[in-house]
């Protein structure tokens, strides 16, 4: 495959709002489009049965993030406690270069840490850290040590 666009995600949300606000103000996310996604076409795709509403989002890199929205709210499926548990996407992963700051940032807009902080002290050779945005969607975010 040649690929001709940056990936993109399909993230199903059930506040809309509060998630346009995280990936927004925390993550640096700049909305680019929304787009009502009629029933036909969204049971047509297998997508949805009722239609959505899609908010397409891009990070400073150029990935695209769709949050998805549809009429009823999806069910919140909690993560595992250990990732590697079960198949399937388990986390999003972003490199930074002020973990704590971006970490503080999330933690206002009701993520939760879910991996020990300790590792925030780069004892490891980077600094890293997983927490769940506000809808249990888990996120690692990755500092390099500096000159890396």
């Amino acid at each position: 495959m040649e690929q001709i666009a940056a990936l993109e995600v399909g993230l199903p949300v059930v506040d809309l709002e509060r998630m346009l606000a995280f990936y927004q103000e925390v993550l640096s996310f700049e909305e680019v489009r929304r787009a009502d996604i009629p029933a036909s076409l969204s049971h047509a795709l297998t997508a949805g049965n009722d239609g959505y509403l899609n908010v397409w989002l891009k990070s400073p890199y150029g990935e695209i993030i769709k949050l998805v929205r549809p009429p009823d709210p999806p069910n919140l499926t909690p993560p595992p406690q250990a990732l590697s548990e079960r198949t399937g996407f388990g986390y999003l992963t972003f490199y930074c270069k002020d973990i704590e700051l971006v970490l503080a940032a999330a933690e206002s807009h009701g993520a939760r840490v879910r991996s020990d902080r300790e590792l925030l002290d780069g004892r490891v050779g980077v600094k890293l850290i997983f927490f769940e945005d506000p809808e249990g969607n888990v996120i690692e975010l990755v500092e390099p040590p500096a000159g890396a």
